[in-house]
């Protein structure tokens, strides 16, 4: 089905990179439910571990840039658009068209979750202080946003950053390796496929320091829904620390782009 006059570009983009989005948070953040909730309720580990969540993840990104790449190309991440119009892949006017779909997809898709598993949630809050009369905890607060593991008296703010940045660096590298028609070659069919696995092996190596977030509208969105929702402190915890996740991947992308360019994609041998 088709509208009867063709939509304005800057819609469609805007379209595209809200339900992209969403699609990534909603699979994304739905297999960090299913483990932190279903384990819980269950007192066993039946619904598995961290891998599954990585993987959740690599597929859900996969599937949000099957669903806008076509479009938009499927950024689904502030600091992939921030790095694409730096380096001239994306004109700056669409900046502002791309985060304005990628905040909101995944607060969108945050508020779909927590509805999903409002009552999961509640007995999993129940069954940490049975006297907990609605209020939510740092039990499920991981469900939606990225947290440090270890206590912040453990690991320095400086650690914290360089985790961001470099996952956010290795993700710029991939994306720009497998879309580069001068290097492999891979084909667009399964573009999606292969930038989704490489956010899996990211989580695989760098999630223990800081939850590997690397997407600055995939933490700070959802994160926004648990305060309007009720957890505790979401931007407080940790010594407020959720400044590291939106801002530090901004300059991780750019970094990656960087290193890319310098090191592969300027040395390609000249067309005839």
């Amino acid at each position: 089905m088709k509208i009867g006059e063709e939509t304005n570009q800057y819609v469609r983009e805007f379209l595209a990179e809200t339900l992209g989005t969403f699609a990534l948070v909603i699979f994304g953040d739905g297999a960090v439910a299913q483990v932190v909730l279903g384990n819980a309720a269950r007192g066993d580990t039946f619904f598995g571990g961290f891998l599954n969540i990585s993987f959740g993840y690599g597929l859900a990104l996969m599937i949000g840039i099957c669903i806008s790449g076509g479009v938009s190309g499927g950024h689904l991440n502030p600091a992939v658009t921030l790095a694409m119009a730096v380096f001239k892949n994306l004109k700056w006017i669409q900046v502002p068209v791309y985060m304005a779909g990628q905040y909101l997809g995944a607060f969108l898709a945050a508020l779909v979750l927590w509805g999903e598993y409002a009552d999961a949630i509640k007995m999993v809050e129940l069954g940490q202080d049975p006297t907990n009369s609605g209020s939510y905890t740092s039990a499920t607060h991981g469900i939606f946003a990225s947290y440090p593991f270890f206590d912040t008296s453990q690991v320095t703010t400086l650690s914290l950053a360089m985790d961001q940045v470099l996952g956010t660096a290795m993700l710029l590298i991939i994306i720009l390796a497998v879309t580069d028609n001068n290097n492999m070659k891979i084909q667009s069919s399964l573009v999606p496929l292969t930038i989704g696995l490489g956010l899996t092996a990211i989580h695989l190596s760098f999630g223990l320091t800081a939850g590997s977030a690397i997407n600055p509208a995939r933490d700070f969105s959802p994160r926004l829904l648990t305060l309007l929702a009720g957890w505790e402190q979401p931007f407080k915890a940790a010594h407020s620390w959720f400044w590291i996740p939106w801002l530090l991947p901004h300059v991780g992308g750019v970094v990656g782009a960087l290193l890319y360019q310098f090191m592969i994609g300027i040395h390609h041998p000249m067309e005839d």
